[in-house]
C-alpha cells in the first residue's frame, strides 16, 4: 500500500502481550518504542514480572488460572500494580475453564479483598469474542461486576470494522472502558490459507488509528511478540525474527 497512514499513539494505550518465556535480551527490540512512549505497559498472562522488566514500562498482572487465586497476596505483596487483570478466557476448555459459580467464589475470596488491600484498578475476567464469552461475562457481572473498573477482551479476525463492532457493543453491554489484551489478522483455522505479511500490515494500518481514537478503548496489545506465534495465529503476525530482529510488522506496531 502506497498510501500514508498516520497514528499517533494515545498515551498509555499501546502494550505488550508478553510470553512469561520470552528472555529479558528481547525487549531491546522495543526500547526505542518504550522509551519513547509509544510502548508503556506490558502483561504475561501471570502474576511475576519479566525478567529484565525495562525501567519507564508498567507491569500488570493476570491471576490466568481459578488455582492461581489464592496467591495473589503473595505475588501483589511483591510488586506495585497499579492494574490486575482476571482470568483468562475462563469459557473455554483449553484455557483457564470456570463455571460461572466458581469463579464468582473466588473472585469473592480472593480477588475483591485484594483490590481492597493493594488498590488496583480491576479488570474483568479475560473473554473471547465469542457469543458464549459475553453470554459467561454477563452472568458473573451480575454478581462481581460492581468491582470491576475495566473489561478485558480478546479478538482475532480479519476485518479491522468488526473489531470496532466488537468494542462498541461490549462497551455499550458492560459502560466499562476495555482493555483488548489480545487481537491478531488471523483466519482462526489451522489450514491453508494462511495470512501473508501484507494482509496484517494492512490491517494492522486499519486497526491502530481506530483503537487509538476509540475513546471506550482503554489499552490494547497486539499478539504478535510471542516467538512461536505462527503456530496460534500465523507467522505473519509476528513482531520479531525469532527474537533477533524486529519484522515489519513489529516496526509498523511500535512507530505507527
Amino acid at each position: 500500500m502506497n498510501e500514508k497512514v498516520v497514528s499517533i499513539a494515545h498515551p498509555e494505550k499501546r502494550g505488550l502481550s508478553w510470553p512469561w518465556d520470552n528472555t529479558a535480551p528481547e525487549f531491546a527490540l522495543y526500547q526505542s518504542f518504550i522509551s519513547s512512549n509509544k510502548i508503556t505497559w506490558l502483561y504475561n498472562w501471570e502474576m511475576w514480572q519479566s525478567p529484565g522488566l525495562p525501567h519507564g514500562l508498567e507491569y500488570v498482572p493476570q491471576v490466568r488460572l481459578g488455582s492461581q487465586a489464592a496467591q495473589i497476596d503473595q505475588f501483589l505483596s511483591q510488586i506495585h500494580a497499579k492494574h490486575f487483570i482476571g482470568f483468562n478466557e475462563p469459557e473455554m476448555v483449553s484455557e483457564s475453564n470456570m463455571p460461572v459459580g466458581t469463579a464468582i467464589a473466588l473472585w469473592k475470596q480472593y480477588v475483591e479483598p485484594a483490590k481492597g488491600k493493594f488498590h488496583f484498578h480491576l479488570g474483568s475476567p479475560a473473554m473471547t469474542s465469542s457469543p458464549q464469552g459475553k453470554a459467561w461475562l454477563q452472568s458473573f457481572w451480575r454478581e462481581c461486576g460492581s468491582s470491576i473498573d475495566f473489561v478485558v477482551v480478546h479478538w482475532y479476525g480479519t476485518d479491522a470494522n468488526q473489531l470496532e463492532t466488537f468494542l462498541k457493543d461490549m462497551y455499550a453491554t458492560f459502560k466499562k472502558p476495555l482493555w483488548l489484551t489480545e487481537f491478531a489478522y488471523s483466519f482462526q483455522r489451522t489450514t491453508p490459507p494462511v495470512p501473508t505479511t501484507a494482509e496484517v500490515e494492512d490491517f494492522l494500518k486499519k486497526a491502530l488509528p481506530m483503537l487509538d481514537s476509540l475513546e471506550c478503548v482503554e489499552r490494547y496489545a497486539f499478539s504478535g511478540s510471542k516467538t512461536d506465534v505462527g503456530a496460534w495465529v500465523g507467522e505473519a503476525n509476528n513482531m520479531s525474527n525469532g527474537g533477533h530482529t524486529l519484522t515489519g510488522v513489529g516496526k509498523l506496531y511500535g512507530e505507527l
